[in-house]
């Protein structure tokens, strides 16, 4: 008797402690998936790429859900201020650890309030010039700056964005001083810099791309470790003696809330690496500008670690602030 009475002890203790993987597994309603811009932009496009394959190994239904606003902070809101049960995914970026170092009434700390499940993609920011700017090399564009200080520009879609970082990155490097101006999007430096209005710009390497095979700008340098496979003749930043090092990619990656039972956590960090090693799902991403380059639930907070270092950085010796 007391043995029996001791087996379903452990069975009982076993169901417990299996229940939140178990539960995750079940149709029990559909996953949250929290983009923290508009539909059709790029961390769009990606999430409804990746939400499918991440249906079919759940065992869920994950649903995009655009929160806008804040630079993606109303999504990251929303994300901590549900509950920390597997029932709502972040899908965040740069943003997630940048905002808050730039934004002080911004209280959110990604160490404390979420917990990286795993990287999805990376892109490359590229630095641009017209293609009737004399500079042909990023070297170039720096010793002119250094030159005639504050008499060349380089537009972005705004103050604190990544594009924004990588300009005071490379004048911080470098010592150059450049005119950085800030745009509201990146539709407008992308006409401004097409009339010869800007000396240069700071795009994703897929907007910048079009541009670059209708001879309409020259592309200096991308910002990835490596040559994007789309530009290979093009070096990146770390290949260039004066900013060895640094690499300053766009990623993206899955949150969920600080708290959530870590079984619940490996189970989606193990789906998203699944998810990523799918050949149409590499295909679709690429085709909106990405690289399928998953991480893990610790290298992913790791890589993130190590980025952030780059950004406080870039922040306390800029002094970049937003609003």
């Amino acid at each position: 008797m007391f043995r029996r009475n001791l087996l379903r002890a452990a069975a009982a203790a076993l169901a417990i402690a299996a229940a939140p993987v178990a539960a995750l597994a079940q149709d029990s309603g559909p996953i949250t998936l929290l983009v923290g811009y508009s539909a059709g932009g790029s961390a769009d496009y990606a999430a409804r790429v990746i939400a499918p394959e991440l249906t079919k190994r759940l065992g869920r239904s994950v649903v995009v859900e655009n929160a806008t606003g804040g630079s993606g902070m109303i999504a990251l809101q929303k994300l901590i201020n549900g509950k920390a049960d597997g029932s709502t995914l972040y899908y965040g970026g740069h943003d997630t650890v940048a905002v808050p170092m730039l934004n002080k009434s911004v209280k959110m700390d990604w160490k404390k309030d979420t917990l990286p499940v795993g990287r999805t993609a990376i892109t490359s920011m590229a630095i641009a010039v017209p293609a009737a700017s004399p500079y042909e090399t990023l070297g170039e564009l720096v010793a002119a700056a250094k030159a005639k200080p504050e008499s060349i520009s380089y537009g972005t879609p705004g103050i604190g964005t990544a594009q924004h970082m990588v300009g005071e990155m490379i004048s911080e490097r470098s010592g150059a001083k450049f005119v950085h101006a800030p745009y509201r999007g990146g539709a407008q430096v992308s006409n401004d810099i097409l009339a010869g209005i800007l000396d240069s710009a700071v795009f994703t390497t897929s907007t910048a791309l079009p541009f670059f095979k209708e001879g309409k700008v020259r592309i200096l340098a991308v910002t990835s470790e490596e040559r994007a496979a789309t530009l290979p003749d093009v070096p990146a930043m770390t290949e260039i003696p004066e900013f060895k090092g640094l690499a300053l990619p766009l990623w993206q990656g899955l949150f969920v809330k600080a708290g959530t039972d870590p079984a619940i956590a490996k189970k989606f960090s193990d789906a998203i690496a699944a998810s990523m090693e799918q050949e149409d799902v590499k295909k679709r991403l690429a085709d909106g500008g990405f690289i399928a380059s998953p991480m893990a639930m610790g290298e992913f907070a790791g890589f993130i670690d190590q980025q952030a270092v780059i950004y406080q950085k870039i922040v306390a010796d800029s002094k970049i602030t937003i609003e």
